[in-house]
């Protein structure tokens, strides 16, 4: 199972996916006089007001993104883990693929949809956590065209038979 270059593929984007969890921003909205900042994480919007170096807690926004990472890393994990049945292993690296690109173009536009709705004043940037999510994608196309050759050698092999 381990052996074969797709298993790591899917072990890489499990562990991004699950890197997300230790609380790395998203965006980040911050003033022009640096004393009102926005981050969005996995958790949701959080407010700080900056004074003499020091975060003051203001808001916070709940916003579920945690239930989408979960639900990957569990797909991850079922399309790994289904290596004895490569049909079906076939099918959710497909299924996977297309929820995490589905997953990476919306959360795209809704960082844009912020930027756009965000006061000129604001410096808008992106963090580690936008890249890190934007990075799961490579691997998972990975795994699943690792997928894809091994259903084919084996097709191949039964042909010769």
């Amino acid at each position: 199972m381990l052996g074969r270059i797709h298993s790591i593929h899917f072990l890489i984007s499990m562990s991004l996916f699950g890197s997300l969890f230790a609380g790395l921003n998203f965006l980040k909205f911050e003033a022009k006089g640096g004393q009102e900042v926005s981050t969005v994480d996995l958790f949701g919007r959080s407010s700080y007001y900056i004074t003499n170096n020091e975060e003051k807690f203001v808001s916070s926004e709940m916003i579920p993104l945690f239930l989408l990472a979960l639900g990957m890393i569990f797909l991850l994990f079922i399309t790994l883990m289904s290596y004895k049945k490569l049909s079906r292993q076939l099918s959710l690296a497909r299924l996977t693929l297309m929820i995490n690109a589905l997953l990476v173009f919306l959360f795209v536009i809704w960082s844009t949809y912020l930027f756009f709705d965000a006061p000129s004043t604001y410096n808008n940037s992106v963090r580690i956590g936008f890249y890190l999510l934007s990075c799961t994608l490579p691997f998972t196309y990975f795994g699943y065209k690792g997928v894809l050759r091994d259903k084919m050698l084996l097709d191949s092999i039964d042909r010769l038979r």
